[in-house]
């Protein structure tokens, strides 16, 4: 038979049996809750929604829950005045929502809470010279100076535009290092274990949040961003989420971990460099929580978002997270495996958007692989090649990156035509879809969340009554 037959029948029977390694097919939709009113609409129609899958956006990865506390307060999803801060309406529609057939997942992370403001400002938008993507945000608050980068300016806005109405003690928040806790500690030992002859581990449990934490590169001391009643409680993120989640009635959680700030603050070597020392943090993070699963919740599914260019392999030279899942699987290949496959697989989804096809600053992964579903189609299949897994990321909408009002041309949004090319050429060889966001506005010409998640749902579930099903307006 030839290549092409042989991949063809391949992916014929990866839809036909529903897995992916020993993954379920899925169509899934990232919400960023705002109103305890979204959930309610959404779950009276879990039925007939177009998606299987939900992931309920973000709690904080500073978030403070005491198992059996019933409440939201504290956990960055703060959604409603009442005094459990929405806890029982959200339970409420997760019970709804995942008797309707749609799996809920609860995230932990997203941008804004995983950025940390000055490091970003200073490793990553302005720690490679003036030529790069977003410098410009430097030149424009700072007036070409890192100096000029203030708590005043928010560090010149690289975590959100001002129009964002962001706040530095409320808006952001690392992940952090829980030195207190006993299984933040085995989940190190685990990562120490399997370093296996690279780099040592070095550890930064003195970068606590709601702390003065000082650059020993600059002499800059700085506030460290995150909630901090996790840590007079003595609690640990990434066990209460588990908690949490349990509590919601979730089949599962997510990590959304993109420390960007991490990977250019503590690289090492002379360029090309080496990220190895995020890849060590965001493995610890991921024991700890698989690991709790594992004590309170065994048959809860872990899902992780991850990088576009996270699987592929060759010289790092910073401002991304390219190779992290790659060197992880490496590494500890029975963590990616936990998520990736079997019976607490969530799922490793990648982010293939928010790419721009600015050749100046070498944005497009190969010379001519510009394109929305050319660029979709090279990291998905990097991801193949480890092999990795993974789900096919879309974004609805004006991306947020690169800038929309700074550089317009080199944006990609999903136009309905590209959706149509990367369904039919790349996700046919994965068992997952999903999108954010279950409620982002979509231009004309552009995908709604709607028509994406009923081509997702055709492609993926085919024959499934739920395809031809719509995601209701919530106001």
């Amino acid at each position: 038979m030839s290549g092409l037959l042989l991949s063809s029948l391949a992916a014929a029977l990866l839809l036909a049996t529903g897995t992916e390694g020993a993954g379920k097919n899925y169509v899934g939709g990232y919400l960023l809750v705002q109103d305890v009113q979204q959930l309610k609409v959404l779950a009276s129609k879990a039925s007939t929604l177009p998606v299987n899958r939900m992931w309920l956006s973000f709690v904080s990865p500073t978030m403070l829950y005491v198992n059996g506390s019933r409440t939201l307060v504290g956990t960055g999803l703060n959604l409603t005045a009442a005094a459990d801060g929405g806890f029982a309406e959200v339970e409420q529609y997760v019970k709804q929502l995942e008797a309707g057939g749609v799996e809920t997942f609860l995230s932990m992370g997203g941008w804004n809470y995983n950025c940390y403001p000055y490091l970003y400002m200073r490793y990553s938008v302005g720690g490679y010279g003036t030529s790069t993507p977003n410098y410009w945000k430097i030149q424009e608050f700072g007036g070409g100076s890192l100096s000029g980068c203030t708590k005043g300016n928010q560090y010149c806005y690289v975590c959100e535009p001002p129009s964002q109405h962001t706040s530095l003690d409320k808006s952001f928040s690392i992940f952090p290092e829980p030195s207190h806790s006993a299984s933040w500690k085995a989940a190190k030992e685990y990562v120490e274990a399997g370093a296996n002859g690279a780099a040592t581990p070095q550890w930064n449990e003195n970068m606590i949040p709601g702390q003065q934490w000082t650059d020993p590169k600059t002499g800059i001391s700085t506030l460290v961003p995150g909630m901090t009643a996790y840590l007079s409680a003595g609690r640990n993120p990434y066990e209460d989420i588990v908690h949490l989640a349990k509590d919601l009635g979730c089949a599962g959680v997510d990590v959304d971990y993109e420390e960007m700030w991490h990977a250019d603050t503590f690289k090492t070597g002379t360029g090309p460099w080496d990220l190895q020392q995020t890849v060590y943090k965001y493995a610890a993070i991921l024991k700890n929580v698989e690991a709790t699963m594992r004590m309170v919740a065994p048959k809860m599914k872990l899902s992780t978002a991850a990088g576009a260019v996270g699987a592929w392999g060759g010289n790092w030279w910073g401002g991304n997270l390219k190779g992290v899942w790659l060197k992880v699987n490496q590494a500890y290949p029975d963590l990616m495996s936990f998520m990736a496959s079997g019976a607490n697989s969530g799922g490793v989804n990648v982010m293939t958007y928010d790419l721009s096809s600015n050749e100046q600053y070498h944005e497009c992964p190969q010379p001519g692989v510009c394109q929305l579903d050319q660029q979709v189609a090279f990291y998905m299949n990097t991801y193949q090649q480890v092999p990795i897994a993974a789900a096919v990321g879309y974004e609805i909408g004006t991306p947020a990156y690169p800038d929309p009002k700074h550089d317009p041309t080199h944006q990609l949004p999903l136009t309905t035509q590209m959706m149509d090319s990367i369904i039919s050429q790349t996700q046919s060889s994965h068992a997952g879809g999903f999108f954010w966001e279950m409620y982002k506005p979509a231009e004309a010409g552009q995908a709604t969340p709607t028509q994406l998640a009923q081509a997702l749902c055709k492609k993926l579930l085919p024959g499934s009554s739920r395809c031809s099903g719509v995601i209701p307006p919530w106001k």
